[in-house]
Parts: structure tokens; sequence; C-alpha cells
């Protein structure tokens, strides 16, 4: 898949995310003013900053996709990875608040009307299932982090949703009022976790690391078939969000006129791109047996 095949994809599941999510807060927040209870209000405030990370994640891949320029060489791809970062840190303070809210309400526990909560957390969790299979499928197609960033956070949704469902229904089986706010500290609790796990994995890209072992494998196989190539060195990859960027060094034969070996890079260059789904491609070609006598040399063979 090209770039801009991917970058349609990301903003159509982002898209598909906002929409999703802005209804399913509409139904919680209209079941909480009716139920009373702290956990349905838990959830529906959990879902209104979901519909801001939602249109926040929308705009962060528009920009992601817009071409270099003089102040952004290297495109704007970090923009996914920031937001979605920013995105799991609100995520862990909001569950912070709501924990705190619902703490107060163990020392005096309200009676609640849980049906429409129990409608409410339902449909919540059939909605969010499905818009959460629907982004991971986009975000391994695109490499997307801000769609990964959406749908962990969407599954820490889900199963709180799914959470509060069960409260509601032990509340309607027992009519215990303290399992309203338990259950409120135990499934914003679990969100907060899932924000964590997903804000580690994105120092990785923050902080430049190289492109996962698959895609380094290509990169591999590509040049090893190759039949100009003599052999690579110093290969460094990254990912800034939509866009892998790749430097290398491959040895051409020495007698190759300046004219074929550049036309040669340029091959190379492309199959590489093209097996990383339009990577950014930098390759330095060198002649094979000049740069032998030169590490024999300067660097002791």
């Amino acid at each position: 898949m090209q770039a801009g095949e991917r970058t349609q994809l990301a903003q159509r599941a982002a898209t598909v995310s906002l929409v999703s999510t802005t209804v399913v807060v509409a139904f919680k927040l209209v079941a909480a003013a009716v139920s009373g209870s702290i956990a349905v209000l838990a959830e529906g405030l959990q879902s209104t900053l979901d519909v801001a990370m939602s249109m926040a994640a929308l705009w962060a891949i528009r920009v992601a996709a817009k071409p270099p320029d003089r102040d952004h060489p290297y495109g704007h791809g970090k923009a996914e990875v920031l937001l979605s970062a920013f995105q799991m840190v609100l995520v862990v303070l909001t569950a912070g608040v709501i924990a705190w809210q619902a703490a107060l309400r163990l020392h005096d526990p309200q009676p609640i009307r849980p049906d429409f909560g129990v409608a409410a957390m339902g449909y919540s969790v059939v909605a969010n299932s499905l818009v959460v299979l629907y982004l991971r499928r986009a975000a391994r197609s695109t490499g997307s982090a801000a769609l990964a960033g959406e749908s962990a956070h969407l599954v820490g949704d889900t199963f709180a949703s799914l959470g509060v469902l069960v409260g509601l229904l032990t509340y309607i089986a027992t009519g215990w009022r303290v399992i309203d706010p338990l259950v409120a500290i135990l499934f914003t609790g679990l969100g907060a976790l899932f924000a964590l796990r997903q804000l580690r994995s994105l120092l990785h890209p923050l902080m430049d690391g190289s492109l996962p072992p698959d895609e380094l494998s290509k990169i591999s196989a590509v040049l090893d078939a190759h039949p100009e190539s003599r052999g690579y060195h110093n290969v460094r990859t990254r990912d800034t969000g939509l866009l892998r960027i790749v430097s290398l060094h491959v040895m051409l034969d020495d007698h190759l006129s300046f004219v074929a070996a550049h036309d040669i890079a340029e091959q190379i260059e492309k199959e590489l791109s093209s097996a990383l789904g339009g990577a950014l491609v930098t390759l330095h070609y060198e002649p094979f047996e000049a740069e032998l006598e030169h590490r024999r040399r300067e660097h002791d063979g």
C-alpha cells in the first residue's frame, strides 16, 4: 500500500471512530443523567474525552499527510505520534479524577436507576468492539500511530463499559449501593493501565527507534537479491508515523561508470521504497574493491 492510499485509509478510519464515539457519548451522558450512577457518569466523561481525542487524531493524520517542506524536510509524521502520546496522558489523568470522585461516593452510596445505564453500556460494548476491529486492521495497514492510539483507548473504554454493565446488573440483582462506585474505580483504573501500556510503546518512535525486524528483513531481502549489489552497510532506519525513512551505503562494482552506478543506485532506492510501502530511501553508493582497501588501510580490515 502506497503512502497516499495509507493516508486515505487512515483518515476514513479516524472519521468512523469519531462518528461512532460521538453517538456512544450521547447515550452514556443521557443514561448518567437519568440513572444517577457515578459509574455511568465516569464512563460518559471518559468517552467525552474520547470524542475530543478522536477529533484530534483526525487532525493529526491530516497534518502528518502533508508533504515535506522547508521547515520539515522529513515530513510531518511525528504529529501522529505526539498526539497519541498526549492522548494517553489525558486518559490517565481523567481516570485519576474519576477514581477520586468515586472514592468520595463510597462514603455515601446513593440509590440509582440502572435500566438506562444497562442499555447505554450494552450499546457501547457492541459499537466500540466493532470499531476497534476496524481500527486495528487500518492501523496495521497504514502504520498509523494515531489509529493505534485510538484502538488502544477504545479497547480500554470497551472493557470499562463491560465492567460497568456487569456492576449495574449486580446492583439490580443485589441492591448493593456500594457496587456502583467500586465498579467506577476498578474500570477507570484498568483504562489507565491500557493507556500507560500504549504510552510505553510510543516511546520507541519518539526516540527515533529503528523499523521493526520484519521490515528490516525486507531491506535485506531486496539488497541480497539485487544482482548489482556487492554488499551494504551503515543501514539506518526510523519511523515518523506514516513515513518510513531509510539511509544506507551500497557497494557496487568498481568499473561501473558514474552514470551507470547512479542509475543502479536509483533503481535500488525504488525497489526498497516499494518493498516498504513508499519509504523515503537515501542511498550512498561506493566502489566495492576501493571500499575494502579503505577498510584494510584505515580500520584494520
